[in-house]
């Protein structure tokens, strides 16, 4: 890859990226459309194995995982014409273990919902916690149209809510588990975010 000169993306541009990728992995989660159809349209009880739980969580890591190893990007990171490259040397290619760690670490938001992420707001280069598990960094080639400034009121107040929202959220998923069978009963789970929801 030739030398070029590189940017720092923008919060939208990422945002917009990740809005695009969740929309497009919708298609992966079409093998669950019935127990969704059954959530929404009936009363029935619906329950899922620990297993297909766990295949949920990881859907997101592996559309990332695959596209970074094949591209250094997803499809919605290419479309706004962001790039993953690791930290130290923007011109060279991912390994493969950047291309794995990445994606799981940002899994982590099952437990701290959105505040792994709202880190970046702390840094001048926009990373955040998988970025530095990983050693990689996001950029973009065009030019933005500010300078990158560290927002602490915003980035404090979004790790603090998110933190103990994710945490919180756990918890009762976690308490929800009939581990005896290995199942979670779905229905149970959205009874138990609504008054999580009411309280924002």
């Amino acid at each position: 890859m030739e030398e070029t000169s590189y940017f720092v993306p923008s919060t939208w541009a990422r945002l917009i990226a990740k809005f695009i990728d969740q929309m497009i992995s919708l298609v992966f989660y079409l093998p669950f459309a019935k127990g969704l159809y059954l959530l929404i349209f009936t009363d029935d009880d619906v329950t899922i194995s620990l297993w297909q739980v766990l295949v949920l969580l990881l859907i997101p890591a592996v559309y990332e995982g695959v596209f970074l190893a094949l591209m250094q990007r997803t499809p919605g990171k290419w479309i706004m014409g962001l790039k993953v490259v690791p930290a130290r040397d923007v011109s060279a290619p991912l390994r493969w273990d950047q291309c794995l760690l990445r994606p799981l670490t940002e899994r982590l938001s099952i437990f701290f919902s959105l505040a792994p992420f709202a880190l970046a707001f702390f840094r001048y280069d926009r990373t955040h916690l998988a970025d530095w598990v990983a050693e990689t960094r996001v950029i973009q080639f065009e030019p933005r149209s500010s300078r990158t400034k560290i927002r602490w009121i915003v980035g404090t107040l979004l790790v603090v809510m998110n933190a103990y929202e994710g945490m919180s959220s756990a918890a009762r998923v976690l308490n929800n588990v009939d581990w005896e069978n290995g199942q979670v009963d779905v229905r149970a789970l959205m009874d138990l975010q609504e008054p999580m929801d009411m309280e924002m």
